[in-house]
């Protein structure tokens, strides 16, 4: 093992390090937000049917079911490490935060997401550990995978259907193709915002068999593809199997009715460009004891400068981050935590930007040193 491959494996375990040291403490102190209290009673639901052994019960359950089911499942899965308690009172979307919440369920979700997300971290410092060092103190991803929300798991499989993407890509072994389906099914079957993604694996896909004259093989390939992955959703999405159409159609569709008429949705009135705002912005506004630091704008600053190199290194991330931020600035509805669809390219982007910067300090530097006169005494004193 070379020097250089050491440095890479240390700094590797250093950066991940930071990143659960940092989310293990915002787990610890951040006050209890807006929906922690509605996946807390959804996973609450579970942890009932697990115990009792009701498992037709996961037929009829699925609280706040604008969500597909399986991030509050992974909550149920979760609570059952804590005494169980009364259900969490079923409250209207308008209501302030619950303060009251258990602490023992509270702290166990938390570290549940928590893991999720550090793992995501993992995977990200193992491919190019500067995005992983960006993703690993980006505020806004810290604050939202250490609580009880439903950011931390489509967050982690959307990334892991676009790896096993790529390795088909680099490869064409169907294997990673089928593990690009089922990432993508579970991530459907986590929170449907993160399926945006899926969009930009088919342009890159489509580019590629382009450019390969492989058009047919890719349309029958993605059509595959595309039908294993509503087959896992359906598998992972128990809720739906009493009644798919219904319930799948009302899980829809109520999205579109709430960001146009819900009331705390106009009550923010938040423009189309917030997302853009979200970037350069921190939690450390909300949150200033907890977040010391707030390196968020320094990220997007940086990623914007290194989207050139990593079109050219690998444009998959460039089209994901382009797909997410084109949706979130159309949908009416502008959440912060939206941001999280988009936050794992952007580390990559960051993380070219830091290098495009080093590497233009360092052509500077050498050609100063080279630019220098250089004098030999004995050419001196025979002058």
């Amino acid at each position: 093992m070379n020097t250089k491959t050491i440095l890479r494996i240390l700094s590797i375990v250093v950066i991940v390090a930071l990143a659960w040291t940092l989310r293990a403490n915002a787990v610890q102190n951040l006050p209890i937000d807006y929906d922690e209290d509605d996946y807390m009673r959804a996973g609450q639901e579970y942890t009932h049917l697990i115990r009792t052994s009701n498992w037709s019960g996961f037929l009829e359950a699925n609280y706040r079911p604008e969500h597909p089911p399986l991030a509050k499942i992974v909550f149920g899965l979760s609570f059952l490490s804590a005494p169980e308690q009364d259900i969490v009172a079923d409250r209207p979307t308008t209501s302030e935060p619950n303060k009251y919440l258990p602490r023992d369920l509270l702290k166990a979700g938390r570290y549940t997401n928590a893991a999720l997300g550090w793992l995501t971290v993992l995977l990200v410092a193992i491919v190019n550990p500067l995005a992983g060092l960006a993703l690993a103190t980006h505020t806004f991803t810290i604050k939202y995978v250490s609580q009880i929300m439903l950011e931390a798991l489509p967050a982690l499989t959307s990334f892991l259907m676009v790896l096993a993407y790529l390795q088909f890509k680099k490869n064409q072994k169907t294997g990673w193709l089928i593990a690009s389906a089922i990432f993508l099914g579970l991530t459907a079957a986590s929170k449907y915002l993160y399926c945006v993604i899926a969009i930009a694996i088919l342009i890159d896909w489509y580019l590629t068999a382009k450019d390969a004259e492989q058009v047919k093989p890719f349309l029958r390939q993605a059509f595959q593809w595309g039908v294993l992955g509503v087959a896992v959703f359906f598998v992972a999405n128990p809720y739906l199997w009493a009644d798919p159409l219904t319930r799948l159609r009302e899980s829809v569709f109520y999205h579109a009715g709430y960001s146009t008429g819900a009331e705390e949705v106009e009550r923010a009135n938040f423009p189309f460009w917030q997302q853009f705002n979200w970037l350069f912005v921190s939690p450390k506004i909300w949150h200033r004891e907890i977040f010391s630091y707030a390196p968020d704008v320094w990220i997007a600053f940086l990623a914007f400068i290194g989207l050139g190199r990593l079109w050219k290194k690998e444009r998959v991330y460039v089209l994901w981050l382009a797909a997410a931020m084109l949706f979130l600035m159309v949908w009416p509805t502008k959440w912060p935590q939206y941001v999280l669809t988009l936050t794992v390219p952007l580390s990559f982007a960051a993380a070219e930007g830091l290098s495009e910067i080093w590497g233009q300090v360092r052509e500077w530097w050498e050609n100063r040193r080279s630019s220098k006169a250089h004098f030999k005494r004995s050419e001196v004193r025979r002058a």
